[in-house]
């Protein structure tokens, strides 16, 4: 990559290796690289929280209320790609399901994904069943205002939620990987989480649906 300022080899990284000048985001780079760590689920979340801090502090505003207008282009646009690897990156199921969006397989729709060139994850009929019959449950207990049942109902829901979290993590960790099993977790996972939000439960990792 050239410098927009000294007009010489930028290197790979977000401050050119030259003048130190802002680059411009690569809009091919997957999100990993913005971190500059291994495309992998197993990552160390303080070290991820270290980088995005030190980047984030390059970016600043404040740095750039002078700048030239490139300049001030370039650090807006790399803090929209760093929050997003940072939102995507930081949390578990955000990862996992990026993960599989850069393999081809689509689970929701995790950030940065093309979801033209994805192939769509069934969904189990045992789960919709399951979930189906805890809706049913929440509700009924919802209408006769059984505030007990649906404490009940959300420990075991996210326990459930946990477990799956769980079965993606080694998922990712076992030799050979099963993409498909994995991506059934997540599917599970994204179907208990909703269920948790309904039912006033919010999931341990804290994600929108």
């Amino acid at each position: 990559m050239i410098c927009w300022s000294c007009e010489k080899n930028a290197g790979e990284g977000m401050l050119c290796v030259g003048c130190g000048a802002v680059q411009p985001p690569d809009s091919t780079a997957d999100l990993f690289r913005v971190f500059a760590l291994p495309r992998k689920f197993d990552l160390d979340v303080a070290d991820l929280e270290r980088r995005y801090k030190e980047m984030t502090k390059i970016l600043h505003p404040d740095r750039f209320a002078r700048a030239d207008g490139r300049a001030r282009r370039a650090s807006l646009e790399r803090s929209v790609q760093l929050n997003l690897a940072w939102r995507t990156l930081s949390q578990p199921v955000a990862r996992a399901e990026y993960l599989l969006s850069l393999q081809g397989i689509g689970v929701g729709e995790p950030a940065g994904s093309d979801p033209s060139n994805r192939a769509t994850q069934p969904v189990d009929t045992a789960l919709l069943v399951a979930v189906m019959e805890l809706r049913e449950c929440l509700a009924e207990a919802r209408i006769h205002g059984d505030s007990a049942k649906i404490a009940t109902l959300i420990v075991d829901v996210r326990a459930r939620h946990e477990k799956a979290v769980a079965d993606v993590a080694a998922g990712f960790a076992a030799a050979p990987v099963d993409l498909a099993a994995i991506a059934a977790d997540l599917v599970a996972a994204r179907y208990y989480r909703r269920f948790l939000e309904e039912a006033g439960g919010e999931s341990e990792d804290g994600q929108g649906t």
